[in-house]
């Protein structure tokens, strides 16, 4: 198992650092935004497609939770659907080569598959993590892929500003698209190439909907799990602000839109600098604390930009570009406190029902940037940055009920010796 261990720790951390560069490529709140914005003036479908990717990616999860766990080994619906996903990017681009600015229906429908592909891979992907990797090790590991991938992002978005300074439409975001499907694609091939040995599995036959509806009744009375869905959905709220801290900058302060890639720096900043204070936060104190830390600073974010109307132009840029620097520190923090506490929490032998009822059941919760750009829509950015405000507030009052120790190795299921 050692050998695997420290395979698939390699792996997971290549991939993570390969998807890292290539999202740089296509951020949803930078470049994402920007070219939807330029494609439809409504805030309601800058915020949908913006919302695309975390929708794709946790919806999809609750519908592979059967199926992976009447299977002795999960690798193989990760290699179809990482497939699927460089097929889904790779259509995206190429309605943008095509169709240019007509191309906004043929670029979602791409889009779309590349993330909702994202999801159906996910569970597959914690659950193999989840039983080669040492639980002990996922707070280094998890930090890693964000250490590493937020470095090179910064090197990356360097290229991003350059190609947002091109005069076409198409000479600036067809090569950006190129970029990103080339590196994610390279990041999940990566983990196509792991190990995992096989599972025992339970002999009983149940259908879906029965298996759904025994596997939420053991999650739900979990204590540990409702307090980490209530955290992961208030942070949700908070960021849903975030894709239009660019629409603001640009529509409503006047500032330049070959800005949005020193905006993408910032958040690439306050992405990888924080990760060395989430870590040590981590492991200190544990991940009640840096969750809680988490909603603090997400609450932050949009108070930058809310504030950023009100001061002289010369502070304009600047609080806009601390506000993206704060949301990359949440993204970081995030990622690091969310993932361990869901893999700590969950015992062994349900552990894809909890990673795909958990983010199946935050699903829901993607969609608030497009209802946040039906209230841009409707008032102005002013109100849907204080709404977010109040969440992240929410959030950080929600994680002082999370586990304070969660046991490092993960605890036997209710059903272990099926």
């Amino acid at each position: 198992m050692s050998d695997i261990a420290r395979k698939n720790y390699r792996l997971s951390v290549l991939n993570g650092v390969a998807f890292g560069i290539g999202e740089t490529f296509i951020d949803p709140v930078t470049v994402l935004a920007l070219l939807v914005s330029q494609l439809n003036a409504r805030g309601w479908v800058v915020g949908l497609a913006v919302a695309l990717t975390e929708i794709g990616w946790f919806l999809p999860q609750i519908l592979t939770i059967q199926f992976l766990e009447r299977r002795s080994r999960r690798l193989p619906i990760y290699r179809a659907m990482a497939a699927v996903r460089i097929a889904g990017l790779t259509a995206a681009m190429i309605a943008l080569l095509v169709l240019g600015e007509r191309a906004l229906p043929w670029f979602l429908a791409g889009f779309g598959v590349f993330a909702f592909a994202g999801g159906f891979s996910a569970v597959a992907f914690y659950d193999v993590v989840g039983r080669t990797v040492p639980l002990s090790w996922h707070p280094r590991m998890w930090a890693q892929r964000l250490f590493w991938g937020g470095l090179l992002s910064a090197l990356s978005a360097l290229i991003v500003r350059a190609l947002l300074e091109r005069p076409t439409f198409v000479g600036r975001f067809v090569p950006l698209f190129a970029l990103g499907t080339v590196f994610i694609g390279a990041g999940a091939i990566f983990f196509t190439l792991a190990e995992e040995p096989p599972v025992e599995v339970s002999r009983r036959e149940m259908h879906m909907a029965a298996h759904l509806k025994e596997s939420a009744r053991v999650a739900w009375h979990d204590r540990s799990f409702r307090a980490l869905f209530g955290t992961r959905v208030a942070l949700a709220g908070a960021a849903m602000a975030t894709p239009f801290f660019v629409l603001y900058a640009v529509r409503d302060l006047g500032l330049s839109a070959a800005l949005v890639a020193g905006f993408l720096s910032a958040k690439i900043a306050g992405y990888v600098l924080s990760n060395i204070l989430w870590q040590r936060v981590a492991t200190r104190f544990g991940n009640r604390a840096l969750m809680s830390a988490v909603g603090l600073i997400a609450g932050l974010a949009p108070l930058c930009a809310l504030f950023a109307g009100i001061v002289p132009a010369p502070l304009k840029g600047p609080l806009i570009a601390l506000a993206f620097a704060l949301f990359g520190a949440v993204v970081s923090g995030n990622n690091i406190g969310y993932q361990s506490l869901l893999l700590a929490i969950a015992p062994a032998a349900r552990r894809p029902s909890y990673v795909g009822l958990m983010n199946s059941f935050v699903g829901p919760a993607m969609l608030l940037p497009a209802l946040g750009g039906v209230l841009v829509d409707a008032t102005s950015p002013l109100a849907i940055f204080g709404v977010a405000a109040l969440c992240g507030a929410g959030a950080m009052g929600l994680a002082r009920r999370l586990p304070g120790a969660v046991a490092l190795e993960a605890r036997p299921g209710p059903d272990a010796t099926s």
